[in-house]
Formats: C-alpha cells, structure tokens, sequence
C-alpha cells in the first residue's frame, strides 16, 4: 500500500513539474509581450506625433492601455496559477521525503516549544526530527498553531471523536487537501508577524462626525471634478479648484494618522487574506458529510452570506491602503478624497463583519490542521485510529511502535496496561530499548487524543494527560546539576496530578544522579507515592531491587527489555517481556570500548 502511495505522490510530482514549467515559458513569453507592446506604443505615438495626427496618437494612445491593462492582468492570473503549481510540486516531494523517514527542512515548531511543558522536551514535539515535522502539513499561521496546541494538550472524548471522523472523511480527498495545503503555500508568508491585523481586525470600529464626514465625501469630490470643467471652460477662475484642493488636503491631514495606522498595522499580514478567501471559497463548494467539516462550514456559510466575497472586499480596502504613496493615488486623492472612501468603506466593513472574520479566521486555522493530520494519515496507511475507552486508566495496544523510527528498522509490541495507581516498572540492559518503549507509548497517546492515527494495529486508549521525566540536564546558568533538575521534574508531577483527570506518567532511570543507596530508598519512596495517587505510568530503572515491590504493593507490574550475548556481539530484540531483567551487558560494553575489565 505504501508503494502505491509513494508512486501517487512521485508522479503528481512529475506532473506539477512538466506544468510549471510550460507556465514559466508562458509567463516569460508574455513579459516579453508587455515590453514590445510599450516599446510600439511610444515609438507610434513619437511618429503620429511628428506627423502631427492627433487622432492617430489618440487611437494608439487609448489602444496601447487597453492591451497593456489586459495583458497586465493575464499575466497575475498566470502568475498566481504558476505559483500554485509550484506549491503542489512541493507539497508531493515533501510527502516523499516524509516517507522516507527524512524530515530535514521542514518547520520544526521550536517557537512553539515550551522547556517547562509537561512532555515537549522528552517525546521530540517539536525540533529536528520531532513529531511535528512528521505531521505538519499547516499552510497558514492559524492551521499551524492550532495543531501545535493539539499536540500539546489532551483533547476530551467528544472532540477526539469528531476530529477522527473529519480526518477519515478528507484523508483519500488528495485533490482537496493538496489544494488547500498549495493555496496557503502560494499566497501567504508563514515568517510574517500576523498579530497586528488580528489586533486591528478584533478593535471596535467607530466614526467621530460621521454624517460630516460622508457629506464631505459626496460634496468636496464633486465640487472638485466640477470647478476644474468649470475653469477649463473660462466660467470659473483657476483659483476655486485650487482652493477646494487645498480644503481637500485640510480633510486628508485630519485623517492622516488614523489611515496611517490602520495601514501600518495591515501591511504584512493583509497578504494572507488572499489564501483565506480561496479557502474559504474552497468550504463554501464543498459538500461534506461528519459532524465536525459541517459545523466548520455552517460558520462561513449561513443566512445567504459568502464570506468569500467579504473577504475580496476587505482585500480590496486594505490593498489601496498600501497603495497610498503612489504618485498617481496622491493626485487622485487631493482630487476624489480617496482616503476618505476607502476609510469610510473600512469602518463601515468592521461594522459589520468584525465579529464574523475572528470565527472565520478560527475555522480555516481548525481545518488546516484537520487538512494536515489527514494528510499524515493517507501517507501512513498501516496506522489506525485508536478507540477512545470509558474506562480511567487503559492502554491497550497490539503491534506499537513508534512513528518517527523507519519503518523498516521499527520493532513493534503488544502491551496492555490499566487500573489506577498502576505502575510498570520496567528493568533492562543498556541499550535494550526501554527509554525507546516509553517514549512510544507516550507519542501514541498524544496522537490518539489530537484524534490522528497512531503507529499500531489497534489501540485502545482513556482520556488521560501525559507526563514525562527522562532528559533531565545539569543547567550551569541556573547552578543545577542533573540530579536536582529531576528533583524539580518529579515535583512538578506530583503537583501536576490533580485528581481530576488521570495522568500518564514515564519516568526514565529513576533517580540516576545519585548512590545506589539513596536511589533506591528514593524510588521507592517515590514509587509508593504514585501508586498512590490519581496516575498511573511507568518507571525504569537498573535496579533490579526495586522488583520485588511488586510483593507489597497491588498494581505494581515487572516488565523489562533483555540482550543476549552471542560470542562478541551483543544482540537485542527490543521486545517488551514480563518480568525482571536477567541479562546484562555492561561489562561487554565497556570492554568493547577498550576499558580493561578483569575477569
């Protein structure tokens, strides 16, 4: 199935390819077209000119505008669709990559990362190599936050539900996805700071005098075109033009710093309305059938609105905005109060619509990252949507593994686990994949409550939050050492269970900073306190001491990862076995080091 997919996406690729390259050749071709068409206009008009036939220049004239406007707009509509192109090429070689486990290149999701989040730092959320490159597919800023807060933060029973439902209907839709996810690609800026137009989009728009101001605008513009036929006619002096010109500018100076702002505050992220609208008009033809797509479409398509064509028309206000210091919109605003209009149109289009464009913009960040988990499902066929369990504390899984390992190196094992208080307490030699096994666990739960599939054949799993204490690290700015950095981690668990909704937790070579001793008075100390408590999870650990525990206390489970020895090689099978670990392979590898061990 895999290679099935792996050829759709390797002939798009090839198919996108051939096209943009006819539509650059186009594209080139019609540069060249606008060049000879100016050039043969000012040479026309120089020779009617010195031929002194007015009518002739005029013809020209009006005809080399006419052609360079339509050829002007020929050639946005190309570039727009080589841009497109362009973007769905990219998108089908990204997928490629994705499938051959190589994730470099694309957005790591570091500003999202937080070092005090219960679980960024140990299950690679974000970074190279993380799950976020593996399954982000987001083409605007919205999309991209929104999945990076799914990914952060258990979702309830309802929503996982819904979002497995929405996934499962656009997964096989390759046109619509791809589409969506080239559209935001090819018209919005992903490095643009947004906020500002968010900011200026969710302000309460009001007018001061606003009966003033829109007689002025009828008025003064009028009396403007009037007085300059007026004058050329010799019924009027040049003078009253001259001074309505100067009443115009009195009108443009009391505006100026509120234009100025509203365009200071629009001029970068004013760009990204072009991929909304598509988007949006994308929403508004398509039909879909669960809950969650229909409810995301009822939001920008209800009472006869098209939310499309507010959006062209909030585009249009805020591209002349970012016209205004051109020459020719100067002239045209002393004369037509132009910055009057389209002030005047701003305010009256928050009016009515600021509060429907913050639901708009939060429906297409929503299906973007909907878009995205879709796409990670099609390209990963063998993954399944876990079933979302009544039950507080269960896990049960048949073949897991995790997703970020290839696909031909991953070794996968059943595991089932439940009851509150549980503990698995994992023992193994180095190397044998006990850290591996619970970051697995771990990074499926996450996805399974986001509502994406994960890396098993089937999976069973209750809402939960998870936290993980693995890579704790000596922090010198701070005078830390690793061993008191864990001592902060597991506080910060033991506040984190809050008695509400049961954690997960995974806590990897317990107490490793200190002397065997104190470790294991420590853990199990600390391992009484968690069987405890409203959690259940995982602890590993190299003493094999702590196994007995499980003769005193109910819940408390002996699971371990071993390596066999066979001549000078040591051979792991990394496969989860009930019971304490018998096998160890310090010793070899430290010989294999060249350390010299005594027999």
């Amino acid at each position: 199935m895999k290679e099935v997919i792996y050829k759709t996406y390797q002939t798009k690729q090839q198919e996108f390819s051939a096209s943009a390259l006819k539509l650059k050749s186009r594209y080139t071709f019609l540069s060249w077209i606008r060049v000879l068409l100016f050039v043969g206009a000012i040479i026309g008009i120089i020779v009617f000119a010195d031929q002194k036939n007015g009518a002739a220049m005029l013809i020209t004239s009006a005809v080399a505008i006419i052609g360079y406007l339509a050829l002007l707009k020929t050639h946005a509509n190309l570039r727009s669709e080589l841009k497109l192109t362009q973007a769905l090429e990219q998108i089908n070689g990204d997928e490629i990559k994705r499938l051959n486990n190589d994730l470099s290149g694309f957005e790591d999701g570091k500003k999202f990362y937080s070092v005090k989040h219960p679980y960024h730092e140990d299950l690679d959320v974000f970074g190279r190599h993380s799950l976020f490159q593996l399954i982000n597919r987001t083409s605007t800023f919205l999309g991209e936050k929104v999945l990076a807060s799914w990914l952060g933060h258990a979702s309830s029973s309802n929503d996982v539900l819904q979002r497995q439902a929405a996934v499962k209907e656009l997964s096989p839709d390759l046109a619509f996805r791809q589409n969506f996810e080239a559209y935001g690609k090819a018209n919005s800026d992903s490095s643009v700071n947004h906020q500002p137009l968010l900011n200026w989009l969710k302000q309460e728009a009001s007018l001061k005098n606003p009966l003033l101001l829109k007689l002025l605008m009828v008025v003064m513009p009028l009396a403007m075109v009037a007085t300059i036929a007026l004058s050329t006619l010799d019924i009027v002096q040049t003078g009253v033009p001259v001074l309505i010109g100067m009443a115009n500018a009195m009108v443009l100076g009391s505006l100026f710093n509120r234009i100025q702002k509203i365009s200071k505050q629009t001029e970068d992220g004013y760009k990204s309305l072009s991929a909304m609208r598509y988007h949006i008009e994308m929403i508004e033809k398509t039909e879909f059938s669960s809950e969650k797509l229909k409810a995301l479409k009822s939001k920008v398509v209800h009472d006869n609105v098209h939310a499309s064509k507010i959006i062209k028309e909030l585009q249009l206000i805020l591209d002349n905005f970012q016209s205004r210091m051109n020459v020719i919109y100067i002239i045209f605003d002393l004369l037509l109060l132009l910055d009057l209009f389209w002030y005047l149109k701003a305010v009256n289009w928050k009016q009515k619509n600021r509060t429907d464009i913050t639901s708009w913009f939060d429906t297409i960040g929503e299906l973007d990252a909907l878009v995205s988990i879709a796409g990670f499902s099609y390209s990963n066929p063998s993954f399944n949507f876990p079933s979302i369990s009544d039950d507080h504390f269960s896990i049960n899984a048949k073949a897991l593994g995790h997703p970020l390992i290839n696909g031909e190196n991953r070794v996968t094992n059943d595991f089932d686990f439940n009851g509150e208080g549980g503990i698995c307490l994992i023992t193994g030699s180095n190397m044998s994949g006990k850290s591996t096994f619970l970051r697995t666990v771990g990074v499926n739960c996450i996805l399974g409550l986001m509502g994406a599939p994960v890396c098993a054949s089937e999976m069973t799993v209750s809402p939960l939050r998870v936290f993980t204490s693995m890579r704790s690290q000596d922090d010198l700015e701070e005078n830390v050492s690793s061993f008191y950095a864990e001592l902060k981690r597991l506080k910060h668990l033991l506040s984190y269970i809050d008695g509400k909704t049961p954690v997960l937790f995974m806590i990897d070579e317990v107490l490793k900073g200190t002397n065997s001793k104190d470790r294991h008075k420590g853990a199990l100390a600390l391992i009484k306190q968690l069987n405890a408590a409203y959690a259940f999870g995982f602890v590993s650990t190299h003493d094999i001491e702590l196994g007995t525990i499980t003769n005193e206390l109910k819940g408390v489970k002996n699971y371990s990862f071993n390596s066999q020895i066979v001549g000078d090689e040591i051979k792991f099978d990394y496969t989860l076995t009930p019971g304490i670990c018998r096998s160890f392979n310090a010793t070899k590898l430290m010989q294999k080091m060249g350390i010299e061990i005594p027999e």
